[in-house]
């Protein structure tokens, strides 16, 4: 009896800690400084690259930043390998400018997926407690590359690894 005392004074108490939502769809946010940008990214992405293992970046994150707001971005890949398996790779360093890898996994066109998310985390305080809000934004970009065979490694390739070297 005394457990199940326990269990429902926790549920109470969870159930007033003050949480709040995570969004998830550009729609549902209220502040028009978070909707109302358009391009918020620009990539560097190499047009032309061998089979194998290749890497892309975000160069610039355009969104106007709130004060005492933090900004994550993490960038999801799918990524097709050998006997045509597909799996979602998922990138981030922690910076706004992350590095990212593309596999060709074909010779020819190929379509790459990439899938942004964003995460602005809000401190805000309820009473005397501090929280954090979390909204979640996710883009979708698609980019057309050629793959082709033998070993080649593009300018914007040589530029991209470079940067990485520096970092």
């Amino acid at each position: 009896m005394r457990n199940i005392l326990n269990l429902i004074l926790l549920l109470i108490l969870l159930a007033s800690c003050g949480q709040k939502e995570n969004k998830t769809t550009d729609s549902k946010l209220k502040n028009s400084a978070l909707t109302n940008q358009t391009e918020l990214f620009e990539f560097k992405i190499p047009d032309t690259i061998s089979l194998g293992k290749h890497i892309g970046r975000i160069t610039k994150y355009k969104r106007n930043k709130k004060p005492n707001f933090d900004y994550l971005l993490s960038v999801i890949v799918s990524n097709q390998y050998e006997d045509s398996k597909i799996k979602m790779d998922t990138f981030s360093n922690g910076t706004l400018n992350p590095f990212f890898g593309i596999n060709g996994f074909k010779t020819g066109t190929q379509e790459i997926e990439l899938i942004i998310e964003e995460q602005i985390i809000e401190p805000y305080k309820k009473d005397k407690d501090s929280f954090l809000g979390i909204t979640k934004l996710y883009h979708q970009y698609d980019a057309r590359i050629i793959v082709v065979d033998g070993d080649y490694i593009s300018e914007t390739e040589k530029e991209i690894l470079t940067e990485m070297k520096n970092k």
